[in-house]
């Protein structure tokens, strides 16, 4: 048996420019976005980026909606 905890599962899904992105609930009011680091400038930047938002009161599908995405 592993050591690993499972924390929740990820879809991916295509943003309104076609860029793919990650997206999740982890708690009924917690849903994770991740997507690619369009600012990355350096090698030592990360090439993900990761936000935490709070769900729409009522909201239960799993994916965002392109609005959700930052950029």
């Amino acid at each position: 048996m592993s050591d690993l905890q499972k924390l929740g599962g990820l879809w991916a899904n295509k943003d309104k420019n076609g860029k793919t992105y990650f997206s999740g609930n982890f708690t009924p009011f917690t849903k994770i976005l991740i997507y690619e680091n369009s600012y990355k400038n350096k090698e030592s930047d990360p090439d993900y980026v990761m936000h935490l938002a709070e769900n729409k009161k009522g909201e239960t599908e799993s994916k965002a909606k392109d609005s959700d995405i930052p950029y």
